[in-house]
This record gives C-alpha cells, sequence and structure tokens, in this order.
C-alpha cells in the first residue's frame, strides 16, 4: 500500500517556456500537420502540456521515489487538462506538483497527481491531472 500520509504533499515548483521549437518536435512526435500551427501566435495542442512536466524538470520518477513507488511498478491511469487561460509562445510556465489523493482499490494502489501552472504574469493557466496505478 503507498502510505496515505502522503496525501496532500507539495513537491517543489519548476519552470517551463514555451518555444516554437519545442512545438514543433511535439507536432512532428504526433503526427498533426495543421497549418493552423504555422501561424505567428498558434494555438497550442490540448496534450501540450505533456511537454512542460517532460522538459521543465518535474521528475515523475523522482517524485514518485519520494512516497515509496518505483517505476517499473506504475501504470498510467488517466491524464487531464484544463486549460483556465490562452498559452502562447514564450510564455513561462511554473508548475507545481502535489499528492490530491492516494487509495486501493481492487488490490492497487491509485496515486491522484495535479499539478497546477501559472504563467509568468502569476495567472493561473492550466490544471493536469494524472491518475497512477501502482501494481501489487
Amino acid at each position: 500500500m503507498v502510505d496515505p500520509s502522503h496525501k496532500g504533499r507539495v513537491f517543489p515548483s519548476y519552470e517551463f517556456t514555451i518555444e516554437r521549437g519545442k512545438l514543433h518536435e511535439f507536432l512532428l512526435a504526433i503526427g498533426d500537420e495543421n497549418p493552423a500551427y504555422l501561424v505567428d501566435d498558434p494555438p497550442l495542442p490540448p496534450t501540450f502540456a505533456t511537454v512542460f512536466a517532460f522538459w521543465g524538470g518535474m521528475n515523475m520518477e523522482n517524485l514518485l521515489k519520494q512516497i515509496g513507488v518505483e517505476m517499473w511498478n506504475v501504470l498510467h491511469g488517466e491524464q487531464e487538462y484544463e486549460t483556465l487561460a490562452p498559452l502562447h509562445i514564450g510564455d513561462t510556465m511554473s508548475g507545481t506538483a502535489r499528492i490530491a489523493d492516494i487509495y486501493a482499490k481492487a488490490g492497487m494502489n491509485f496515486v491522484e497527481i495535479v499539478t497546477q501552472y501559472q504563467n509568468q504574469n502569476g495567472v493561473a493557466v492550466l490544471n493536469d491531472r494524472a491518475l497512477i496505478i501502482v501494481r501489487g
């Protein structure tokens, strides 16, 4: 069982500046050739926020180790994004992750991680929710 006392734990913030190059790499990775992304101030794909954590330094493996979970024992259960304000190339996102919930069901442990992002102006722009399933 994942120790439920970690519920509510907040991890150090990290930053990511949205760059056109990272957007281009993301679009190549998902195979999206929509010309809407070629304009000066393009919209960002709904799942682009995944890039924030990977390149901004969230380090999911380290976060999970801090609560006693080894990455090899993890399944990715769900991911959802709630966009609160427009995101733009050049914006710097500051993300803070916290353990929103830990519970057991059907012999498995579930860890819900919520990351809230603010832009460089301190405006809340995005909420990211991940549900991690811990086997065994």
